[in-house]
């Protein structure tokens, strides 16, 4: 790849975990395109912008994929990856159809062996099974069998015996698909597939579609260091309630995995506040929350000047499908109403950029990882900020990352020493391999 990466992602927390392990340098999330093109202008960093894509009809998500690319090649950084759901939610299809209307030349290598997720045959199989029988897309009837398919007509299937062959038999078989107007589609079961397709792209004229495990072979062949992640000591999690440095949780799910969270998060101290359906609908009418006189409002406000609290969806285990971006943006009117100054920590794409949107927040800085894909980001107003996407996690994952925010409180460059010392347990692991 390019000294310099310019990258575009289908949702909040997508473009922050990309951002995480693209590079040991800053990377610079932009959840506008008007500040996406700011940073290309002012700065030499890496972007990631954030599309907002996942939820969008067809057309307008390849029209928005269009416009942000060639946008960004006019200002002087061409997208070179791009960011979709590992499990193929979010039209893969039309992402790719807005890149070759913008000109680009389109590869996908959608695998991601760190979740058990890779591609056979051009199949998405779940740790060795197919995607649809992996239970993981909750109220979504329609599951994608695999790349091959979420392309559809125009791609090729490049097999893993290819890939498996080096540099120059995959960048073969992809200039070939390329010449003949198809997609190539890489099989990938591990790592090394990755990394392996990723030296062969390197320098290559094309944009890559996939999942964070091609973003991470992208960073390793960048020299980027994988962080172990950071656990917050007990002392820290029993340190939330009274601490001076507020955190606010907005949890937009209603994911299993959020639900163990949520039990932790009560387990641990930290009030956990169900917002009604009604109050977060009228929120959207009315654009503020300010004069909605509820009892959740209250004592969410009460709980967060006391340390710490966590807001959600009431009846969130009967979820309303055709809501969801609906009451995902009455939880951002909500938690923009009562936050102040406090740190946040943002579950799910969408009630992450909801929530940022309304602080007027444009920009994120990742900074390190609690876990994995659970990104603590510095954001332009000076607050630092958790993204993570909602099915995602262990059942201490929200708790570890208050309790992280909170232990860095009163020292600015208390993650980034956290993160370095995490860094240096890798290091003193390779060392000892």
């Amino acid at each position: 790849m390019s000294n310099r990466l310019a990258a575009i992602a289908d949702d909040l927390s997508g473009a922050a975990e990309i951002a995480a392990v693209l590079g040991n340098s800053s990377v610079t999330v932009a959840l506008t395109l008007p500040a996406a093109l700011e940073h290309i202008a002012r700065s030499s960093s890496d972007l990631v912008l954030d599309c907002d894509t996942r939820a969008l009809e067809p057309t307008s998500r390849r029209a928005a994929v269009a416009q942000a690319a060639l946008r960004m090649r006019a200002a002087g950084a061409p997208v070179r990856l791009v960011k979709t759901d590992s499990l193929l939610r979010g039209g893969m299809s039309d992402v790719v159809d807005g890149l070759a209307d913008a000109g680009a030349r389109v590869v996908v290598a959608s695998a991601l062996p760190a979740l058990g997720r890779t591609v056979v045959d051009g199949r998405l199989l779940v740790r060795g099974r197919p995607v649809a029988d992996a239970g993981l897309h909750g109220l979504e009837a329609r599951v994608v069998p695999g790349p091959l398919a979420a392309v559809g007509p125009r791609a090729r299937s490049v097999p893993l015996a290819v890939v498996r062959a080096g540099g120059d038999a995959v960048l073969d078989a992809v200039e070939r698909s390329i010449g003949t107007g198809e997609v190539p589609v890489l099989d990938a079961v591990t790592d090394d597939d990755l990394d392996r397709i990723a030296a062969a792209l390197d320098g290559a004229d094309c944009t890559v579609v996939g999942s964070g495990g091609i973003a991470a072979a992208v960073g390793r062949l960048r020299g980027a260091q994988a962080a172990d992640p950071i656990v917050a000591d007990p002392r820290e999690r029993s340190a939330l309630t009274g601490a001076c440095q507020p955190v606010l949780l907005v949890v937009g799910t209603a994911s299993t995995e959020a639900t163990a969270q949520l039990e932790a998060l009560a387990v641990g101290g930290v009030p956990v506040v169900p917002v009604p359906r009604d109050v977060l609908l009228r929120a959207i009418d009315r654009r503020e929350v300010d004069d909605i006189d509820h009892p959740a409002i209250t004592a969410a406000r009460s709980a967060l000047r006391a340390g710490a609290v966590a807001i959600c969806v009431e009846d969130r285990h009967d979820p309303v499908p055709h809501l969801a971006r609906r009451l995902a943006d009455g939880l951002g009117i909500v938690a923009a109403a009562i936050s102040g100054r406090s740190a946040l920590v943002l579950t799910g794409g969408e009630t992450a950029r909801s929530v940022l949107t309304r602080l007027d927040i444009a920009t994120i800085v990742p900074e390190g990882a609690v876990e994995v894909g659970c990104v603590v980001s510095r954001a332009d107003d000076g607050r630092r900020v958790v993204t993570r996407p909602g099915s995602f996690g262990t059942a201490t994952n929200l708790l570890d990352a208050a309790a992280f925010l909170q232990a860095v409180r009163d020292d600015p460059s208390a993650a980034t020493s956290r993160v370095e010392a995490a860094e240096g347990r890798t290091n003193r692991k390779a060392a000892l391999r």
